[in-house]
């Protein structure tokens, strides 16, 4: 039995609350399954991390940046 590949999507945000759903819903609605989005926030000042941990799928990964 042939395994796919992980493939590694990463997002780097910063104050995205208006596009960070719509990316979400883009690379869930794939066929494609082996995949984790991995989301850099450099500090939003907005809802963007509230939106991203809303999200309850291991396959997305959230990271703050401390600076």
């Amino acid at each position: 039995m042939r395994r796919e590949k992980l493939v590694s999507i990463i997002i780097n945000a910063y104050n995205s609350e208006k596009f960070v759903s719509f990316a979400i819903d883009s690379v869930l609605s794939q066929s494609y399954s082996n995949f984790e989005i991995i989301f850099w926030d450099n500090q939003s000042k907005d809802n963007t991390p509230k939106i991203i941990n809303n999200y309850q799928d291991i396959r997305i990964k959230y990271f703050l940046a401390k600076k």
